[in-house]
């Protein structure tokens, strides 16, 4: 009876200890499984950046910019890919379409050209056509500031928005100890004539003017000497 009660505890510990052996074995694939589903330093990395380049598209398909010359721009119509189109803007504004010709899109949101395009395929081609225009590459605008600034000469703008006097100042590096920001001259050609507008850029970076100066493309910025 003694030996049998012993084989029988032996036999049920062994049972025990397997079976303790199994979930431990599962538990551990588990682990393995949810650490291996976890993202590495890496793919986060490429996550964000993923991210981040996109957040910069949409930044520079701004639904408010507006077509400028030299932009190159793509044109779609739903269902109908022969009438695909693209190309950079020309000098008279305009891009050339299949069937319709030549369209002048300088000046309008990438909307507001692709509802022009409709209109003019719906006036002779087709029923309801529906156009998709976008800007795939930016042209330079370029600006020149000398004077007192840390790096005189000719900068690039940014295509998708508007710069501040200020702005543009740093974008030069900054100014220099001895230049005088109350008598910083932009000179402007507006309707081709050429204009000097005398700004007080001092007033503006201490806060005493509320309104800001926003430059142009082409726009020439000559930061004096402060004579003391």
């Amino acid at each position: 009876m003694t030996t049998s009660y012993r084989a029988w505890t032996a036999a049920s510990l062994r049972r025990i200890m397997a079976a303790g052996l199994s979930l431990c074995c599962c538990l551990a694939g588990n682990f393995g499984l949810l650490k291996a589903e976890q993202p590495t330093k890496t793919e986060a990395s490429q996550a964000n950046a993923g991210s981040a380049n996109a957040s910069q598209q949409l930044l520079a398909t701004s639904s408010d910019y507006q077509i400028r010359e030299g932009d190159m721009v793509q044109v779609s119509v739903f269902n109908e890919p022969e009438l695909a189109a693209g190309g950079r803007v020309r000098n008279d504004g305009s891009i050339q379409c299949p069937l319709i010709g030549s369209m002048r899109i300088i000046g309008l949101t990438q909307t507001s050209a692709a509802r022009l395009i409709e209109e003019a395929y719906r006036k002779d081609y087709l029923v309801n056509p529906e156009v998709n225009l976008f800007v795939s590459q930016f042209s330079t605008r370029r600006i020149t500031v000398l004077g007192q600034v840390q790096r005189p000469g000719s900068h690039d703008l940014p295509a998708e928005k508007n710069l501040t006097i200020l702005q543009v100042l740093g974008l030069a590096g900054g100014t220099t100890r001895i230049a005088n920001l109350k008598k910083v001259m932009v000179k402007r050609v507006v309707g081709g004539r050429e204009q000097i507008i005398k700004v007080d850029v001092h007033s503006m970076a201490s806060g005493a003017r509320t309104m800001m100066f926003y430059v142009n493309e082409d726009d020439v910025i000559t930061v004096p000497e402060s004579f003391f």
